[in-house]
């Protein structure tokens, strides 16, 4: 038990306020109040991303498709998103990933109402939560 209380002590000192790690892939988010608040076009996302700096890091990016999908729950709706987060916003959010259909103006955007994914273009305006971490596919 010590060792347990240990591990999630040093994990929350490592990562601190604005982020949390998923333990299954390994992926730190970012969690804070611009989650909520901030929303982008996807090229502003992409740029938000790679220069956002919190905890003490800089190596933050938008997720793809699949790592986005990694933290929706379906067993859960409004939002569809896995326990453990501060930032519970049941809106729509960048992936990095843009549409093949028209790569140039769309792009990849998930649902965290429901957990559904479509193509959107992309000028939009949508929600931004980054990450950071080794690349899942």
């Amino acid at each position: 038990m010590k060792l347990l209380f240990a591990l999630t002590v040093t994990a929350s000192l490592l990562l601190g306020a604005s982020s949390k790690l998923d333990d299954r892939t390994g992926l730190v988010w970012q969690d804070n109040p611009k989650v909520e608040n901030i929303e982008k076009s996807y090229h502003e996302a992409k740029q938000y991303c790679e220069q956002l700096k919190t905890d003490g890091f800089d190596d933050w990016r938008l997720p793809t498709l699949s790592e986005l999908y990694s933290i929706v729950d379906m067993k859960r709706e409004r939002p569809a998103l896995g326990y453990g987060f501060e930032m519970r916003v049941d809106e729509w959010f960048w992936t990095a990933i843009p549409f093949a259909g028209d790569p140039k103006k769309e792009a990849w955007r998930l649902s965290m109402s429901y957990g559904e994914a479509e193509p959107s273009r992309q000028g939009r305006t949508l929600h931004v939560r980054c990450v950071r971490g080794k690349r899942m596919r």
